[in-house]
């Protein structure tokens, strides 16, 4: 009788641990950050469309890539970039926060890129930022940019 209780007790707890488990892993399918790839919408100069999203889900390795050239990048000064017209457009935003993480203009240029990432409530204050051409390059082959 003892041990039909310990078995009982055991067999509930284990059915409480697979419950557990199978509904977590169920629910954890959402993408805690992605990024986001736009271009000028040519109909409409205010509209921007994101054609190439990658997330922590599908595309792990890129996102972190993207992530560690951001860390990296070079602050410059003295820096006049088209700003209305940039060659893409980046963010990094949370889904599941609903927070947008980095807002960003990205000019690609012989040397590698010039990233404006706005700082402020507005794109009124933005910092600059360089990249080398490898980090250039390895954003261009992964969003199949084609120059225009």
């Amino acid at each position: 009788m003892k041990w039909i209780k310990i078995i009982s007790i055991i067999a509930i707890a284990i059915i409480i641990f697979l419950g557990g488990y199978f509904t977590g892993s169920i629910n954890n399918n959402e993408a805690s950050t992605e990024i986001r790839i736009g271009y000028k919408n040519s109909n409409n100069p205010d509209q921007i469309d994101y054609s190439t999203i990658f997330t922590n889900i599908e595309n792990q390795d890129i996102v972190d890539n993207f992530i560690m050239i951001y860390l990296q990048k070079e602050k410059i000064t003295n820096v006049n970039p088209d700003t209305e017209n940039p060659d893409i457009y980046i963010d990094v935003i949370s889904p599941k926060r609903s927070v947008g993480l980095i807002d960003s203009k990205v000019s690609f240029t012989n040397e590698g890129a010039i990233i404006g990432k706005r700082s402020g409530e507005s794109w009124d204050e933005v910092e600059y930022y360089k990249i080398d051409k490898e980090d250039a390059n390895y954003i261009k082959e992964n969003i199949d940019y084609k120059e225009s």
